[in-house]
C-alpha cells in the first residue's frame, strides 16, 4: 500500500474518534463493537482503521483493534502536542519526505502540478491527486506546510518547536 493513500479519505478527527472509542472500551475491541460505538458501519470504518494502523495508532489482529502506546500519548496530549506527534509520524512517511525535500530544496513555492507529477512517478498517476490532497490536509494539520488553493502553491512552514 502506498504511504498516504489510506489517509486521503479520512480526517484527523475520525482517526482520533476511533482511537478514543477503542480506549473507552478498554484499549482493545473487535471491529463490530467499535463500529457500534462510533455509530458507523464497518465499510465506512474500514478506511479509518487502515489509516490508523498505517500511522501506528492501532494494531489489528484477528479482527481485534488494539490501541498502541503512541495513541495513548496522543489521547492525553493537548492540541499542540498532538500536532507535534502527528508531525513526527508523517515526517517519516516516504511520500511526505519526498515532497518536503522538494519543497526545502526549492527557492520558490512548489506548484501543485509539479508535486502531483513527482508523486505520480512514485504512486501512479491515478493515486497522485489523492496523495497530494492528503499531504496538504495532514501537512496543514501538523503545521508543516502552507497551501494556497488559488495560486496552487505549496510552501514549507518553518518548524515551531
Amino acid at each position: 500500500m502506498t504511504d498516504f493513500h489510506s489517509m486521503a479519505k479520512v480526517s484527523v478527527g475520525q482517526i482520533l474518534g476511533l482511537v478514543e472509542a477503542v480506549d473507552e472500551v478498554g484499549g482493545v475491541a473487535d471491529a463490530a463493537t467499535i463500529s457500534r460505538e462510533v455509530e458507523m458501519d464497518v465499510d465506512r470504518l474500514g478506511p479509518i482503521l487502515v489509516a490508523a494502523e498505517f500511522l501506528g495508532l492501532v494494531t489489528v489482529e484477528d479482527g481485534d483493534i488494539r490501541i498502541t502506546e503512541l495513541s495513548r500519548k496522543l489521547l492525553t496530549a493537548g492540541v499542540r502536542e498532538r500536532k507535534r506527534i502527528v508531525r513526527e509520524i508523517i515526517d517519516d512517511l516516504p511520500a511526505f519526505r519526498l515532497v518536503m525535500e522538494m519543497a526545502r530544496s526549492s527557492s520558490t513555492p512548489l506548484g501543485r502540478q509539479e508535486v502531483v507529477q513527482a508523486l505520480s512517478d512514485r504512486v501512479g498517476s491515478h493515486q497522485a491527486e489523492d496523495v497530494f490532497n492528503a499531504l496538504v490536509y495532514w501537512g496543514r494539520y501538523a503545521e508543516l506546510v502552507r497551501y494556497d488553493s488559488e495560486s496552487e502553491q505549496l510552501t514549507v512552514r518553518v518548524a515551531q518547536t
